[in-house]
């Protein structure tokens, strides 16, 4: 069984991912964990336990010394968001989370083959350049020009879990509702079980919750999220 502990685990490792290959960096401040995205220009915390004075401005001066466009925070239910609040923090988009067996969605595909309008991407860098291979890019093409993406990656070092994660999902507003999505999730979940995961997990929007649904993800609970923007 896929916990929301799991799924909060893979998220905060994919982060730390991204970091890694794009020169970023992971620290901590009293309890608190951040990762420092430079290509997005983001400074994120992720699932900590306690938000206090001492572990947030730390990072908030380190993310205005290096130049951030926002500093979010990651949170689950159990955490009060008293002090983002009194640091003029928003409250964000909210993660809704879920997971199905690799092996349901391979079956669900039946016969149906894979969709030649995807593939897996072979990027020169970034996050499917670390190693050992942890992250794979799954692209869409129609015409020649690409019209969604999305990665799987399989964290390390998580033991006996067999889980993968299903990140940035995108698909082009003027190519939605044409199985361009299926076709990725169907692609990513072949590359999944290859690298040995046997469950999968993603955070959903609302606008994405119904494709997951209909690939037999099931909802396990909801996150939220907290931003602060800084003057650019």
């Amino acid at each position: 069984m896929v916990t929301l502990a799991d799924c909060e685990r893979t998220q905060h490792a994919w982060f730390r991912a991204q970091a890694a290959a794009t020169g970023g960096r992971a620290f901590g401040t009293h309890r608190m964990d951040w990762v420092w995205l430079p290509e997005t220009r983001e400074m994120l915390c992720l699932f900590p336990t306690e938000i206090t004075e001492a572990g947030l401005l730390p990072a908030l001066a380190e993310a205005e010394r290096r130049g951030a466009a926002a500093v979010g925070v990651w949170l689950n239910a159990a955490v009060k968001p008293t002090e983002l609040e009194r640091r003029r923090f928003e409250r964000g988009w909210q993660p809704w989370w879920m997971t199905a067996p690799v092996d349901a969605l391979l079956r669900d595909a039946g016969d149906a083959g894979p969709d030649p309008r995807v593939g897996l991407d072979v990027p020169s860098g970034g996050v499917c350049a670390l190693e050992p291979p942890q992250a794979w890019l799954a692209a869409a093409r129609v015409g020649g020009e690409r019209a969604g993406q999305s990665y799987a990656f399989v964290p390390p070092n998580q033991g006996t879990r067999h889980l993968a994660g299903i990140f940035d999902m995108f698909v082009a507003p003027e190519h939605r509702r044409t199985g361009l999505g299926t076709a990725l999730l169907g692609c990513l979940a072949r590359t999944a079980a290859d690298a040995g995961a046997e469950h999968l997990l993603l955070n959903a929007t609302p606008e994405g919750l119904q494709l997951y649904r209909n690939r037999g993800f099931a909802l396990i609970g909801k996150g939220r999220t907290w931003w602060h923007h800084l003057p650019q």
